[in-house]
């Protein structure tokens, strides 16, 4: 493919032109669909090699403009735009923070995965592209990116309060584009549960014991309402998830409700402080995403 140059900007220390020179080559196979009115269609199945987005911004420093008020990175996501206007996004998290990362690259080289039954021909790009291996659909796909940016959420504050006994939130606000869609409660709490067993693993204190967690799916309770907008959300996202105590965390729309996996988050029910609800996603790494005392899900596009 026909490389290009990209800048990286926004709540980082330096803009920069991004330098391949020095970065490990990763590869990754993927059976890239594409989602349409008559469902699900097969692009191709391929194997690409390029560069990580985890390697691409492991060495750049932030300079993250709510850090007093909010230090860790789990807020943070990042737009990445290409020379025709168009973008994509990525949480911080889902690059760093996953159990399986150097998922999302920019991919330089691409080879077919051929069946040996039939002849099949899958059509390749000429340019490097974005690629997101673990998405069900290909809306995150981008060809020609030029621009990355950092960016934290602050499309609405919501303060700290790490002194509140107790720490209990009995419903869920839930928010598409500022608008009050769903409030969840109790209702909710008796949905069919599903059920994880984990080593709850924090980046600070490290290992939390815990008997797992049990819930309803984030799917289940939060896409009724993003329906009408999955494509549009598939790409360009977000969802922040905020605690009583104004803890939050940010995922892309894609890493909960179009994953290749099918893993799904829960909202884990508690009966004691830190709930109702408390946010769980089986496909982390560590557990600092595992918001607790949720009075909030705020679902935007940047």
């Amino acid at each position: 493919m026909k490389p290009g140059t990209i800048m990286l900007s926004g709540e980082v220390t330096a803009t920069v032109t991004i330098d391949f020179k020095d970065l490990y080559e990763r590869e990754a196979v993927v059976r890239e669909t594409r989602h349409d009115s008559s469902g699900i269609t097969l692009v191709g199945a391929y194997r690409y090699k390029g560069y990580s987005l985890l390697d691409l911004l492991n060495d750049k420093v932030l300079a993250k403009k709510n850090a007093d008020l909010f230090k860790p990175a789990i807020d943070l996501y990042i737009v990445v735009e290409n020379e025709s206007g168009q973008s994509v996004v990525f949480s911080w998290s889902e690059i760093f923070h996953t159990s399986r990362p150097h998922q999302i690259m920019i991919a330089t080289a691409a080879a077919p995965v051929l069946p040996y039954k039939r002849e099949v021909s899958y059509p390749t790009t000429p340019h490097w592209k974005i690629v997101a291996a673990d998405d069900l659909n290909n809306a995150r796909f981008l060809e020609n990116p030029n621009k990355i940016t950092v960016a934290s959420f602050d499309q609405k504050e919501y303060p700290i309060n790490r002194e509140l006994t107790p720490l209990f939130s009995s419903a869920v606000n839930v928010r598409l584009h500022d608008s009050l869609v769903a409030v969840l409660g109790s209702d909710q709490a008796v949905t069919e549960h599903l059920h994880y067993e984990t080593t709850f693993y924090g980046m600070g204190m490290g290992y939390h014991p815990v008997n797992g967690f049990s819930g309803p799916s984030v799917e289940l309770l939060l896409k009724p309402f993003t329906v009408h907008v999955h494509d549009e959300l598939s790409a360009r996202g977000l969802v922040c998830f905020s605690g009583l105590d104004g803890y939050r965390t940010v995922f892309s729309y894609s890493e909960l409700f179009n994953r290749a996996d099918g893993i799904k988050a829960i909202f884990a029910v508690t009966e004691e402080e830190g709930g109702m609800f408390r946010l769980f996603h089986p496909a982390d790494f560590f557990a600092d995403r595992s918001v607790k005392s949720l009075q909030e899900v705020y679902i935007f596009q940047p």
